[in-house]
């Protein structure tokens, strides 16, 4: 039942790419044992230029581009009393059981002529503006059709799902055109295709964020949580004190400010030495953590270091004592005792007095009175 190839009457061009020139090429580029012949349409796929994606089996297309509609087709059994057989593949919006070629509603159509159990390939052009396909979604059937003497009746088909959109278009309106979220990876469908509860366009044209990655710079925060507090989402320690934002942000330090308290220390050393990164004095003794750290020797987690019952910061400057020591003039008499006695802790008194003095003190009784003396100073 061989003939001559259909006229191609069409709203698109269409154009074949067979397996070979000759019958007898065309044969060998795809053929296959009877028992596991394949006949009718057996794929279809969708490619070229205006193939932007395919995402769950929709085929994404450019309104302005051609894109090639790939039928894979193969041979019925018995069609053929000389061994080949004509076929017309054709690209239709509806489907249609059989066609006239006077009266054709093709997108595209084609004729390949298969030989017993061969398979070729049917390259179909469609181009949507010229097809006159609105942006949006269709249902494209392509279907595979045998001649007949009364007419090309309908032998297998196949539907496929095709979206066209324009590539200055933004189909997710996320500020991202479509044909930028192809380049960029991102998913036009999704305005937000990492999640990260930051539509793709403003990480791209605001934050300078990755809009496929939900945390740029990789510290364990999310861009949308570094962008509320005020961190750089494009690196994992935003000031710089060898403290990741993820644990100050989970922390009591600050991810913005290498030394929140501004009391000299860095937070890392603070957090080190276990004062507090967010006051400058953390036992609350008049010196500041730095102060004790740096310079005093005193302990900035004790407001009494050496336990005379005075603040560290009430011996340096009210009574000029040494706060590293219970007796500063070594006169055997404690510092808080001296001042409660109204005497000099840094002048020694009298040997005698001194050692009758230590021989009668009572700690059990000094300390609560020192320290309600150092609560009321």
């Amino acid at each position: 039942m061989s003939r001559c190839s259909v006229p191609r009457s069409v709203v698109v061009a269409a154009v074949v790419a067979l397996a070979a020139a000759s019958p007898a090429t065309a044969l060998a580029a795809g053929t296959a044992d009877a028992a596991t012949v394949e006949s009718g349409v057996l794929s279809v796929d969708v490619t070229g230029p205006g193939a932007a994606t395919e995402r769950g089996g929709v085929y994404y297309v450019w309104a302005d581009e051609p894109a090639t509609v790939e039928v894979t087709v193969g041979d019925y059994l018995g069609d053929s009393a000389t061994y080949y057989a004509d076929y017309d593949v054709r690209l239709t919006e509806s489907r249609e059981a059989s066609y006239s070629e006077e009266v054709d509603s093709s997108l595209a159509v084609t004729t390949v002529t298969l030989g017993e159990l061969a398979t070729t390939d049917a390259d179909l052009t469609l181009e949507p503006r010229e097809a006159e396909l609105e942006p949006g979604r269709h249902t494209l059937y392509a279907t595979m059709y045998s001649a007949q003497a009364s007419g090309n009746s309908r032998r297998d088909d196949r539907a496929v799902t095709v979206h066209v959109i324009n590539k200055g278009g933004d189909l997710d309106a996320d500020g991202l055109s479509n044909a930028n979220e192809l380049s960029l990876g991102t998913d036009f469908r999704d305005d937000d295709t990492d999640g990260d509860d930051l539509e793709d366009g403003s990480e791209v044209h605001q934050f300078g964020t990755d809009p496929t990655d939900p945390d740029t710079d990789d510290d364990g925060v999310r861009d949308d949580e570094e962008v509320r507090a005020g961190t750089d989402y494009g690196d994992a320690d935003t000031d710089a004190d060898s403290l990741d934002d993820r644990s100050e942000l989970a922390g009591n330090t600050s991810a913005i400010e290498a030394d929140a308290d501004l009391d000299g220390l860095p937070d890392a050393l603070e957090v080190q030495l276990g004062t507090d990164p967010n006051d400058r004095d953390t036992d609350s003794d008049g010196l500041t953590d730095l102060t004790e750290y740096r310079d005093t020797g005193t302990d900035p987690l004790d407001a009494d270091t050496d336990g005379d019952g005075l603040d560290d910061g009430i011996e340096l400057r009210r009574y000029g004592s040494n706060p590293t020591a219970v007796d500063s003039d070594a006169d055997g008499i404690p510092d808080g005792e001296e001042v409660l006695r109204g005497t000099d802790p840094t002048v020694p008194n009298d040997a005698a007095n001194a050692a009758d003095e230590a021989g009668a003190f009572d700690w059990s009784v000094y300390y609560p009175l020192a320290h309600l003396q150092r609560a009321l100073t």
